[in-house]
Protein backbone atom coordinates (compact mmCIF):
# COMPACT_ATOMS: atom_id res chain seq x y z
CA UNK A 1 0.00 0.00 0.00
CA UNK A 2 1.32 3.84 -1.05
CA UNK A 3 2.36 5.70 1.86
CA UNK A 4 0.27 8.73 0.40
CA UNK A 5 -2.00 9.00 -2.62
CA UNK A 6 -3.28 11.75 -5.03
CA UNK A 7 -7.25 11.16 -5.44
CA UNK A 8 -8.36 12.76 -8.40
CA UNK A 9 -12.59 12.59 -9.00
CA UNK A 10 -15.83 14.89 -9.43
CA UNK A 11 -16.53 14.12 -6.11
CA UNK A 12 -13.13 12.41 -4.52
CA UNK A 13 -15.02 11.46 -0.57
CA UNK A 14 -15.46 7.67 -1.45
CA UNK A 15 -12.01 7.48 -2.99
CA UNK A 16 -10.58 9.13 -0.13
CA UNK A 17 -12.88 7.04 2.22
CA UNK A 18 -11.43 3.54 0.54
CA UNK A 19 -7.64 5.03 0.94
CA UNK A 20 -7.75 6.39 4.42
CA UNK A 21 -9.62 2.67 5.27
CA UNK A 22 -7.11 0.83 3.67
CA UNK A 23 -4.17 2.94 5.40
CA UNK A 24 -2.81 5.27 3.02
CA UNK A 25 -2.99 9.22 3.61
CA UNK A 26 -4.49 11.29 0.65
CA UNK A 27 -4.14 14.57 -0.86
CA UNK A 28 -7.75 15.05 -3.14
CA UNK A 29 -7.99 17.18 -6.44
CA UNK A 30 -12.00 17.30 -6.38
CA UNK A 31 -14.87 19.43 -7.60
CA UNK A 32 -16.75 19.78 -4.27
CA UNK A 33 -14.17 19.73 -1.38
CA UNK A 34 -16.97 18.65 0.86
CA UNK A 35 -16.92 18.56 4.97
CA UNK A 36 -15.97 14.43 4.61
CA UNK A 37 -13.52 14.89 2.06
CA UNK A 38 -11.55 18.09 4.04
CA UNK A 39 -11.62 15.81 7.13
CA UNK A 40 -9.95 12.38 5.88
CA UNK A 41 -7.12 13.90 3.21
CA UNK A 42 -3.78 15.66 4.34
CA UNK A 43 -5.04 18.02 1.70
CA UNK A 44 -8.00 18.97 -0.40
CA UNK A 45 -8.27 21.00 -3.14
CA UNK A 46 -11.31 22.42 -4.86
CA UNK A 47 -11.37 22.91 -8.68
CA UNK A 48 -14.12 24.45 -10.99
CA UNK A 49 -13.78 20.99 -13.03
CA UNK A 50 -11.73 18.43 -14.23
CA UNK A 51 -10.79 20.21 -17.52
CA UNK A 52 -6.77 20.45 -17.91
CA UNK A 53 -7.15 24.31 -17.72
CA UNK A 54 -8.69 23.98 -14.19
CA UNK A 55 -6.51 21.35 -12.69
CA UNK A 56 -2.71 21.65 -14.17
CA UNK A 57 -1.69 24.45 -11.51
CA UNK A 58 -3.02 22.35 -8.76
CA UNK A 59 -1.52 18.98 -9.92
CA UNK A 60 1.66 20.41 -10.33
CA UNK A 61 1.66 22.41 -6.58
CA UNK A 62 0.24 18.98 -5.03
CA UNK A 63 2.94 17.04 -6.41
CA UNK A 64 5.68 20.03 -5.39
CA UNK A 65 4.41 20.06 -2.16
CA UNK A 66 4.45 16.48 -1.11
CA UNK A 67 6.60 14.83 -3.48
CA UNK A 68 3.58 12.24 -4.92
CA UNK A 69 4.46 10.16 -8.01
CA UNK A 70 1.17 7.84 -7.53
CA UNK A 71 -2.73 8.80 -8.23
CA UNK A 72 -6.38 6.71 -8.43
CA UNK A 73 -9.10 8.50 -10.40
CA UNK A 74 -12.65 8.30 -9.96
CA UNK A 75 -15.49 9.26 -12.38
CA UNK A 76 -16.16 12.97 -13.90
CA UNK A 77 -12.67 11.98 -16.32
CA UNK A 78 -15.38 10.74 -18.82
CA UNK A 79 -16.42 14.33 -20.33
CA UNK A 80 -12.01 15.54 -20.07
CA UNK A 81 -10.02 12.75 -21.58
CA UNK A 82 -7.05 14.62 -22.08
CA UNK A 83 -6.69 15.70 -18.62
CA UNK A 84 -6.13 12.05 -17.86
CA UNK A 85 -3.60 11.94 -21.08
CA UNK A 86 -1.66 14.65 -19.47
CA UNK A 87 -1.53 13.46 -16.38
CA UNK A 88 0.01 10.21 -17.25
CA UNK A 89 2.78 11.62 -18.50
CA UNK A 90 4.16 12.63 -14.87
CA UNK A 91 2.56 10.05 -12.96
CA UNK A 92 2.00 6.50 -12.36
CA UNK A 93 -2.08 5.34 -12.84
CA UNK A 94 -3.18 2.90 -10.44
CA UNK A 95 -6.12 1.54 -12.83
CA UNK A 96 -6.88 1.89 -16.28
CA UNK A 97 -4.28 3.46 -18.74
CA UNK A 98 -5.78 6.51 -20.52
CA UNK A 99 -5.92 4.59 -23.74
CA UNK A 100 -7.62 2.60 -22.13
CA UNK A 101 -10.05 4.80 -20.74
CA UNK A 102 -10.64 6.20 -24.28
CA UNK A 103 -11.33 2.99 -25.77
CA UNK A 104 -13.81 2.22 -23.80
CA UNK A 105 -15.47 5.99 -24.56
CA UNK A 106 -15.27 5.29 -27.61
CA UNK A 107 -19.00 4.28 -28.22
CA UNK A 108 -18.69 3.05 -31.77
CA UNK A 109 -15.89 1.41 -31.21
CA UNK A 110 -17.45 -0.60 -28.31
CA UNK A 111 -20.55 -1.79 -29.76
CA UNK A 112 -18.75 -2.87 -32.48
CA UNK A 113 -16.63 -4.90 -29.87
CA UNK A 114 -19.35 -6.53 -28.47
CA UNK A 115 -21.12 -7.48 -31.73
CA UNK A 116 -17.40 -8.97 -32.74
CA UNK A 117 -17.42 -10.84 -29.22
CA UNK A 118 -21.36 -11.85 -30.13
CA UNK A 119 -22.18 -9.78 -26.40
CA UNK A 120 -26.23 -8.80 -26.46
CA UNK A 121 -26.59 -5.12 -26.30
CA UNK A 122 -29.82 -3.11 -26.89
CA UNK A 123 -30.87 -1.65 -30.67
CA UNK A 124 -28.79 1.48 -31.36
CA UNK A 125 -28.76 3.70 -34.43
CA UNK A 126 -26.33 6.43 -35.25
CA UNK A 127 -28.71 8.65 -37.07
CA UNK A 128 -31.83 9.96 -36.27
CA UNK A 129 -34.67 7.29 -36.53
CA UNK A 130 -37.56 7.56 -38.46
CA UNK A 131 -39.63 4.98 -36.95
CA UNK A 132 -42.32 5.96 -33.59
CA UNK A 133 -40.90 3.59 -30.97
CA UNK A 134 -39.21 5.02 -27.98
CA UNK A 135 -35.53 5.72 -28.23
CA UNK A 136 -33.11 7.24 -26.04
CA UNK A 137 -30.86 9.69 -27.51
CA UNK A 138 -27.85 9.61 -25.64
CA UNK A 139 -24.23 11.62 -25.49
CA UNK A 140 -21.20 10.16 -26.86
CA UNK A 141 -19.70 11.14 -23.38
CA UNK A 142 -21.36 11.46 -19.87
CA UNK A 143 -21.69 9.97 -16.33
CA UNK A 144 -24.22 9.50 -13.67
CA UNK A 145 -26.69 9.57 -16.42
CA UNK A 146 -26.76 13.22 -17.39
CA UNK A 147 -27.36 14.37 -21.10
CA UNK A 148 -29.62 10.98 -21.51
CA UNK A 149 -33.17 11.62 -22.63
CA UNK A 150 -36.16 10.02 -24.58
CA UNK A 151 -36.29 10.55 -28.24
CA UNK A 152 -38.91 13.73 -29.45
CA UNK A 153 -39.04 14.95 -32.84
CA UNK A 154 -37.25 17.98 -32.01
CA UNK A 155 -34.31 16.29 -31.17
CA UNK A 156 -31.11 17.71 -33.09
CA UNK A 157 -27.96 16.83 -31.25
CA UNK A 158 -24.58 15.38 -31.31
CA UNK A 159 -25.20 11.56 -30.26
CA UNK A 160 -26.53 8.25 -30.39
CA UNK A 161 -29.70 7.03 -30.07
CA UNK A 162 -30.25 3.41 -28.29
CA UNK A 163 -33.69 1.68 -28.24
CA UNK A 164 -35.43 1.98 -24.91
CA UNK A 165 -35.36 -1.66 -22.92
CA UNK A 166 -38.17 -1.88 -19.79
CA UNK A 167 -36.27 -4.00 -17.21
CA UNK A 168 -33.69 -3.60 -14.24
CA UNK A 169 -30.92 -1.71 -14.65
CA UNK A 170 -28.28 -3.46 -13.05
CA UNK A 171 -23.97 -3.37 -13.20
CA UNK A 172 -21.82 -5.92 -11.93
CA UNK A 173 -18.59 -4.70 -9.64
CA UNK A 174 -15.75 -6.57 -10.85
CA UNK A 175 -11.50 -6.92 -10.61
CA UNK A 176 -9.91 -7.30 -13.80
CA UNK A 177 -5.60 -8.18 -14.06
CA UNK A 178 -3.84 -9.33 -16.49
CA UNK A 179 -5.05 -13.48 -16.24
CA UNK A 180 -8.40 -13.14 -14.84
CA UNK A 181 -11.26 -11.68 -13.83
CA UNK A 182 -12.56 -11.85 -10.42
CA UNK A 183 -16.74 -10.70 -9.83
CA UNK A 184 -17.13 -8.76 -6.73
CA UNK A 185 -21.17 -8.38 -6.57
CA UNK A 186 -24.00 -7.73 -8.87
CA UNK A 187 -26.25 -4.61 -8.22
CA UNK A 188 -29.74 -2.96 -8.39
CA UNK A 189 -29.56 0.27 -9.56
CA UNK A 190 -32.18 3.34 -9.97
CA UNK A 191 -32.29 7.32 -11.62
CA UNK A 192 -33.72 10.13 -9.58
CA UNK A 193 -36.10 10.94 -12.55
CA UNK A 194 -37.35 14.13 -10.25
CA UNK A 195 -36.57 16.58 -13.31
CA UNK A 196 -37.56 16.71 -16.57
CA UNK A 197 -34.49 17.27 -18.09
CA UNK A 198 -32.75 14.96 -16.52
CA UNK A 199 -34.85 11.66 -16.48
CA UNK A 200 -32.24 9.55 -16.36
CA UNK A 201 -30.08 11.19 -13.43
CA UNK A 202 -27.93 8.25 -11.02
CA UNK A 203 -30.50 7.82 -7.88
CA UNK A 204 -28.55 4.88 -6.05
CA UNK A 205 -27.56 1.52 -5.95
CA UNK A 206 -28.05 -1.48 -3.68
CA UNK A 207 -25.61 -3.81 -3.28
CA UNK A 208 -26.01 -7.86 -3.22
CA UNK A 209 -28.83 -7.86 -5.85
CA UNK A 210 -30.85 -11.29 -7.04
CA UNK A 211 -29.32 -12.57 -10.42
CA UNK A 212 -30.55 -15.79 -11.99
CA UNK A 213 -27.20 -17.86 -11.78
CA UNK A 214 -27.78 -18.80 -15.63
CA UNK A 215 -27.09 -14.70 -16.23
CA UNK A 216 -24.48 -14.41 -13.82
CA UNK A 217 -22.78 -17.16 -15.26
CA UNK A 218 -23.23 -15.38 -18.80
CA UNK A 219 -22.33 -11.74 -17.98
CA UNK A 220 -18.79 -13.39 -16.25
CA UNK A 221 -17.98 -14.78 -19.40
CA UNK A 222 -18.40 -11.71 -21.20
CA UNK A 223 -16.55 -9.87 -18.86
CA UNK A 224 -13.70 -12.02 -19.11
CA UNK A 225 -13.36 -11.56 -22.90
CA UNK A 226 -13.97 -7.49 -22.60
CA UNK A 227 -11.22 -7.51 -19.63
CA UNK A 228 -9.24 -9.01 -22.29
CA UNK A 229 -10.00 -6.90 -25.50
CA UNK A 230 -9.65 -3.78 -23.76
CA UNK A 231 -6.71 -5.15 -21.15
CA UNK A 232 -8.57 -3.53 -18.17
CA UNK A 233 -7.24 -3.61 -14.58
CA UNK A 234 -8.19 -2.96 -11.38
CA UNK A 235 -11.98 -2.04 -9.98
CA UNK A 236 -14.45 -1.71 -12.64
CA UNK A 237 -18.10 -2.17 -13.79
CA UNK A 238 -20.44 -3.09 -16.20
CA UNK A 239 -23.88 -1.55 -16.96
CA UNK A 240 -26.64 -4.04 -18.06
CA UNK A 241 -30.11 -4.28 -18.37
CA UNK A 242 -32.09 -7.67 -17.41
CA UNK A 243 -35.30 -8.23 -19.37
CA UNK A 244 -37.39 -11.24 -19.83
CA UNK A 245 -34.29 -13.49 -18.97
CA UNK A 246 -32.10 -11.47 -21.06
CA UNK A 247 -29.38 -9.34 -20.32
CA UNK A 248 -28.28 -5.75 -22.64
CA UNK A 249 -24.94 -4.09 -21.67
CA UNK A 250 -24.98 -1.03 -21.96
CA UNK A 251 -21.42 0.38 -21.51
CA UNK A 252 -18.23 -0.22 -19.44
CA UNK A 253 -17.10 2.04 -16.13
CA UNK A 254 -13.05 1.76 -16.57
CA UNK A 255 -13.04 3.31 -13.21
CA UNK A 256 -13.99 2.32 -9.50
CA UNK A 257 -17.46 2.84 -9.64
CA UNK A 258 -19.98 4.01 -6.71
CA UNK A 259 -20.81 0.62 -5.68
CA UNK A 260 -17.44 -0.37 -4.36
CA UNK A 261 -18.30 1.19 -1.01
CA UNK A 262 -20.60 -1.30 -0.40
CA UNK A 263 -18.10 -4.17 0.02
CA UNK A 264 -16.34 -3.61 2.42
CA UNK A 265 -13.35 -1.31 3.87
CA UNK A 266 -10.80 -2.94 2.08
CA UNK A 267 -11.55 -3.30 -1.44
CA UNK A 268 -8.86 -0.62 -2.74
CA UNK A 269 -6.30 -3.39 -1.55
CA UNK A 270 -8.29 -5.55 -4.49
CA UNK A 271 -7.93 -2.56 -6.79
CA UNK A 272 -3.80 -2.69 -6.11
CA UNK A 273 -3.91 -6.35 -6.07
CA UNK A 274 -5.59 -6.32 -9.85
CA UNK A 275 -3.32 -3.74 -11.08
CA UNK A 276 -0.24 -5.69 -9.84
CA UNK A 277 -1.51 -8.78 -11.38
CA UNK A 278 -1.85 -10.67 -7.86
CA UNK A 279 -5.52 -11.67 -7.73
CA UNK A 280 -6.19 -13.51 -4.33
CA UNK A 281 -8.61 -14.34 -1.87
CA UNK A 282 -6.96 -12.45 1.28
CA UNK A 283 -9.29 -9.51 0.77
CA UNK A 284 -12.36 -10.08 3.07
CA UNK A 285 -15.56 -8.63 1.41
CA UNK A 286 -19.23 -7.42 2.99
CA UNK A 287 -21.98 -9.89 2.60
CA UNK A 288 -24.00 -7.29 4.09
CA UNK A 289 -26.71 -5.95 1.86
CA UNK A 290 -26.24 -2.47 1.96
CA UNK A 291 -27.19 0.38 -0.48
CA UNK A 292 -25.61 4.52 -1.57
CA UNK A 293 -28.36 6.97 -2.95
CA UNK A 294 -27.41 10.78 -3.61
CA UNK A 295 -29.74 13.19 -2.00
CA UNK A 296 -30.85 15.99 -4.85
CA UNK A 297 -31.94 19.47 -3.37
CA UNK A 298 -36.05 19.94 -4.63
CA UNK A 299 -35.63 23.99 -4.21
CA UNK A 300 -32.08 26.18 -3.08
CA UNK A 301 -31.54 24.85 0.11
CA UNK A 302 -28.35 26.83 2.64
CA UNK A 303 -26.62 24.69 4.95
CA UNK A 304 -27.02 25.67 8.33
CA UNK A 305 -23.88 26.04 10.65
CA UNK A 306 -26.23 24.42 13.15
CA UNK A 307 -27.15 21.44 11.57
CA UNK A 308 -25.67 17.71 13.08
CA UNK A 309 -25.33 15.49 10.26
CA UNK A 310 -26.08 11.79 11.00
CA UNK A 311 -23.43 8.73 10.60
CA UNK A 312 -24.87 7.83 7.73
CA UNK A 313 -24.78 10.80 5.89
CA UNK A 314 -21.86 11.53 3.58
CA UNK A 315 -20.82 14.08 0.86
CA UNK A 316 -21.65 16.63 3.32
CA UNK A 317 -21.50 19.94 1.94
CA UNK A 318 -19.65 22.91 4.26
CA UNK A 319 -21.74 25.16 6.38
CA UNK A 320 -23.16 27.89 4.49
CA UNK A 321 -22.90 26.24 1.18
CA UNK A 322 -25.77 26.92 -0.93
CA UNK A 323 -27.08 24.18 -3.16
CA UNK A 324 -28.87 25.08 -6.55
CA UNK A 325 -32.03 22.92 -7.14
CA UNK A 326 -31.20 19.91 -8.80
CA UNK A 327 -27.66 20.04 -7.07
CA UNK A 328 -26.60 16.89 -4.92
CA UNK A 329 -26.76 17.59 -1.71
CA UNK A 330 -25.26 14.64 -0.42
CA UNK A 331 -25.27 10.85 -0.40
CA UNK A 332 -27.11 8.21 2.34
CA UNK A 333 -25.32 5.00 2.81
CA UNK A 334 -27.88 2.25 4.88
CA UNK A 335 -27.50 -1.35 5.90
CA UNK A 336 -29.71 -3.79 6.65
CA UNK A 337 -30.01 -8.13 7.06
CA UNK A 338 -31.78 -8.22 3.22
CA UNK A 339 -32.44 -5.82 0.39
CA UNK A 340 -36.07 -5.33 1.51
CA UNK A 341 -34.56 -4.47 4.96
CA UNK A 342 -31.68 -1.64 3.33
CA UNK A 343 -34.92 -0.03 1.23
CA UNK A 344 -36.84 0.70 4.26
CA UNK A 345 -34.22 1.83 5.96
CA UNK A 346 -33.09 4.32 3.00
CA UNK A 347 -36.27 5.35 2.78
CA UNK A 348 -36.55 6.11 6.27
CA UNK A 349 -33.11 7.74 6.55
CA UNK A 350 -34.54 9.86 3.36
CA UNK A 351 -37.39 11.38 5.48
CA UNK A 352 -35.25 12.35 8.58
CA UNK A 353 -32.43 14.42 6.44
CA UNK A 354 -35.54 15.93 4.61
CA UNK A 355 -36.67 17.46 8.15
CA UNK A 356 -33.37 18.16 9.37
CA UNK A 357 -32.66 20.14 6.33
CA UNK A 358 -35.99 21.94 6.56
CA UNK A 359 -35.28 22.82 10.11
CA UNK A 360 -31.72 23.37 9.64
CA UNK A 361 -31.18 21.86 12.67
Amino acid sequence: MPKCLLVIAKSARMLVQMCVDSGCEVVAIDCFADSDTRQMAKQSCQVASLALDDIRTVVAGVRKMYGLTELIYGSGLEMYPETLVYLEKDWRIIGNSAATFQRVQDKRDFFARLDSLSIRRPLLVFTKPEDSVDWLLKPWRGEGGLGIRHRNSGDVADGYWQRYVEGRSLSVLFAASRDEVELIGFNEQWVDDCYSEHPFMFGGIASHAEVPVAIQTEIADCLGRLAKAYQLRGLNSLDFMLQDGNYYVLEINARISASAQLYGKSLLLKHLQACRNRLDDSVELSTEPSAYQIVYAQKKVTISDRLEWPAWAVDRPNPGAIVATGEPICSIIATGKNSGQVLDNLHRQQRILANLLETGL
